[in-house]
């Protein structure tokens, strides 16, 4: 799964990219675990995100109006 173009302003993200930029070559071992966190990231981003789209369930929503 992959964040969506506009996704991010759901989940408050200013950047879908997950990776911060370095000018220093590093080790690509480290590369690599930044690639997965950026692409982990953008993924549970993306899972948040549809769950804020997806409606109330009329059973909860008559729950909370036994509260009142």
């Amino acid at each position: 799964m992959l964040a969506l173009e506009g996704d991010e302003s759901l989940s408050g993200s200013t950047k879908a990219s997950g990776g911060r930029s370095s000018s220093e070559p590093g080790d690509p071992e480290k590369k690599s675990r930044k690639d997965r966190t950026g692409t982990i990231g953008r993924a549970l981003r993306t899972v948040y995100d549809d769950m804020l789209r997806e409606e109330v369930p009329r059973d909860f929503l008559d729950l909370l109006r036994k509260l009142d």
